[in-house]
């Protein structure tokens, strides 16, 4: 075992006991950090099988494949993110107007 490996171990159980811990969040979601957190894991623990899976997709390193595939990754959940932020913009617009109007209701009678 590299040094690094310890490391990088201790850094994913820490990065998904914050994430149950502090966020809450669908079962879908728990699903997929379960399993994106099992084959960060197998891949720390063997980076040659990470060289080999990149071989088979045809790019020269394991290194190079995780990034080709976090980058749309990444583009996607901020898509998400931005869609999840305009709608709560939507939604307290919305009650923003409601309250306005009560307020005006209010200061008639």
């Amino acid at each position: 075992m590299i040094p690094i490996q310890p490391i990088l171990i201790v850094l994913l159980v820490l990065g998904v006991v914050l994430y149950f811990r502090k966020l809450r969040s669908k079962l879908w979601d728990r699903v997929i950090v379960v399993v994106l957190f099992a084959a960060a894991t197998v891949f720390v623990m063997d980076p040659v099988l990470a060289n080999r899976l990149a071989a088979m997709a045809g790019v020269g390193r394991g290194a190079d494949l995780f990034f080709y595939v976090t980058i749309p990754g990444l583009a996607f959940a901020l898509m998400l993110l931005l869609s999840r932020v305009r709608e709560l913009e939507r939604r307290s617009t919305l009650l923003v107007r409601e309250l306005a109007l009560l307020r005006a209701e209010d200061r008639r009678n």
